[in-house]
């Protein structure tokens, strides 16, 4: 157990060492600037531009560098070049993924204004070249804005629905023309036992063709019953013969036998069931007929002055569909004036390998609400100022007192989240929140944006929601949860969340000094730091700037060695409760 107690003893002092100053006041911090900053302006001031000033410039080595030596050796000039691509140096360079400053958040409306005119803000007395004068407050500026990333989908979205359509029963009834009457006349003469033929004889026609009643459409054969032997009434050997005729439709009735109306009568050309409602609404989606019910039974309808009766006149189907359509939702985000579009990433592709949706990501930018940040003051001559109080030092403010709040806070955190178990410092926990596809479910909402459908949304999703609000939440990626005929329908969002804004901090800076990795959206990877791995960062290179405010109300030095105790107490309890020696 000594040994514990010394590591903890150890990482209490390690963390402390990283900012000395940490034991510092503020009043400290001031009078130890004033004595630095004093001090080289009195070894240096009016030496800069003399002749031979270059001899007191720390490290300066002359004009005469080694790398002259490749104006005469292009070929070693090639060697040396690419031997530095491989150097550390050149990687965080090229390195995509290296942390980079956007322009458009830095707020210059001061330094803009300083710059159209300088007098007006160094004060009485003050001149540009550095001259005794006061301190004047510098314009407002429009900073305190805080950004964050804001996501819509693009591409294509399933659909499972339920269509319905009429279809009727079309039936096409001709209505015959004008009215005509058809007779057939034979052509010779053919005396029977019985009788013979005359009153059908052609030549009674013949008149009425000549007045126009009448017209010949076709020929033909009858046949015509005879009695070879026997009297009428009693054929003792009945025959058939057959005989030519002639066929004519005539505009009216006439005087002669056997006629029939042939013009002018109703006749069904065409019944089928009409497909094409049916076939507009099953269009662009595979279907399945579900339900199909006749609406209009037993019916008798006139059309065209035929009477037509049918079992069913129209049915009601529903199919059961499925398919693919696009779908945007992004419109809303991109009308945002305050949103610029970021970069596009791929939740899902489709048989061919080209992307069916996109999730699209737009950087937003939110005013910060609350007070206005203090003051700030240009000073004429060689003044520092902090919040207005402005001292003859040095034109340069420390930043000790930010470092010693920082430090303070870091050994507090420590304190308070070191896990025996894992001889880890700052983990944090993997939450994920899910958003339905072009839909109104959405548990991701982002910063900032209260959920549109809360009751939908399950505690992990609220949890995720309110400690992003509150800064705690490092976003590692988006993932398809879902998919529906091979197009993403649901989509999770990966975060490791932590206890405070300065222990995200710490391992969003730290992991990248490190190269230590998230994980992927799936499986994030939340872990802290071994002891170890945190004793390797340069807590100075890291920015603080986001907690500053934070810490000013609640500023307290810690004290060490009671933390160096809970430390050790927190050790002691866990190899007790486990077993350990």
């Amino acid at each position: 157990m000594k040994g514990f107690r010394l590591l903890a003893i150890t990482l209490s002092l390690a963390v402390s060492g990283g900012f000395a100053h940490a034991q510092m006041t503020g009043q400290d911090a001031r009078a130890e600037g004033e004595a630095i900053g004093t001090g080289v302006r009195d070894s240096t001031n009016g030496a800069i531009l003399s002749n031979g000033a270059e001899a007191n410039v720390p490290t300066f080595a002359g004009t005469n560098f080694p790398t002259l030596d490749y104006v005469e050796d292009p070929v070693g000039l090639t060697a040396a070049g690419e031997a530095a691509r491989y150097q550390q140096d050149y990687k965080v360079v090229v390195d995509p993924y290296r942390t980079v400053v956007d322009p458009a958040t830095i707020d210059l409306s001061a330094a803009s204004a300083i710059e159209k005119d300088p007098d007006t803000y160094l004060g009485p007395g003050a001149g540009l070249g550095g001259a005794t004068g006061t301190c004047s407050p510098l314009p407002p500026g429009g900073g305190g804005a805080t950004t964050y990333l804001e996501s819509c989908n693009q591409g294509s979205q399933p659909f499972d629905e339920t269509r319905s359509c009429r279809a009727p029963l079309d039936i096409v009834v001709d209505s015959g023309g004008p009215p005509e009457w058809r007779y057939e006349c034979d052509t010779i003469r053919i005396p029977t036992r019985s009788g013979n033929n005359s009153s059908r004889q052609c030549s009674l026609i013949a008149p009425h063709v000549t007045n126009g009643i009448c017209r010949k459409v076709g020929e033909g054969t009858r046949l015509v019953a005879i009695c070879l032997q026997g009297v009428p009434g009693k054929c003792t050997e009945p025959d058939f013969i057959e005989i030519p005729t002639e066929i004519y439709n005539c505009s009216q009735t006439i005087a002669f036998p056997g006629g029939r109306q042939v013009g002018g009568v109703p006749r069904i050309l065409s019944e089928a069931v009409d497909e094409t409602q049916c076939q507009s609404a099953i269009s662009g989606a595979t279907c399945t007929l579900d339900t199909e019910t006749c609406t209009a039974p037993n019916e008798t309808r006139t059309i065209n002055g035929l009477a037509i009766t049918r079992p069913c006149w129209e049915w009601s189907r529903t199919y059961q569909c499925q398919g693919v359509a696009p779908a945007n939702d992004c419109t809303a985000l991109e009308a945002r004036p305050e949103c610029v579009f970021d970069h596009d990433e791929c939740l899902s592709y489709d048989q061919n390998g080209a992307c069916s949706v996109y999730d699209r990501w737009f950087q937003c930018t939110t005013p910060t609400t609350g007070p206005p940040p203090p003051p700030a003051y240009v000073c004429a001559g060689d003044l520092y100022c902090i919040n207005g109080e402005c001292n003859t030092v040095t034109r340069e403010a420390s930043t000790e007192f930010k470092d010693a709040m920082v430090a303070m806070n870091v050994m507090g955190e420590l304190r308070d989240g070191f896990d025996p178990s894992q001889l880890k410092i700052f983990s944090g926990e993997g939450l994920k929140c899910t958003k339905k596809l072009f839909g109104l479910s959405n548990c991701c909402s982002g910063k900032g944006v209260p959920l549109l459908t809360p009751w939908l949304c399950n505690s992990e999703d609220r949890d995720v929601d309110k400690r992003d609000d509150a800064g705690l939440c490092h976003y590692v990626g988006t993932y398809c949860s879902s998919k529906v005929l091979g197009i993403c329908t649901t989509k999770k969002q990966s975060y490791c969340c932590y206890g405070s804004k300065l222990v995200r901090i710490l391992n969003e800076q730290g992991k990248a000094q490190l190269g230590m990795q998230w994980g992927t959206p799936k499986t994030p990877d939340c872990e802290g730091f071994l002891i170890a791995q945190f004793q390797q960062l340069d807590l100075s290179r890291m920015d603080f700037s986001e907690v500053y405010a934070e810490f000013v109300d609640a500023a307290k030095l810690p004290d060490e060695i009671e933390m160096s105790l809970q430390i050790q107490e927190k050790i002691e309890n866990y190899y007790n409760l486990n077993g350990g020696n």
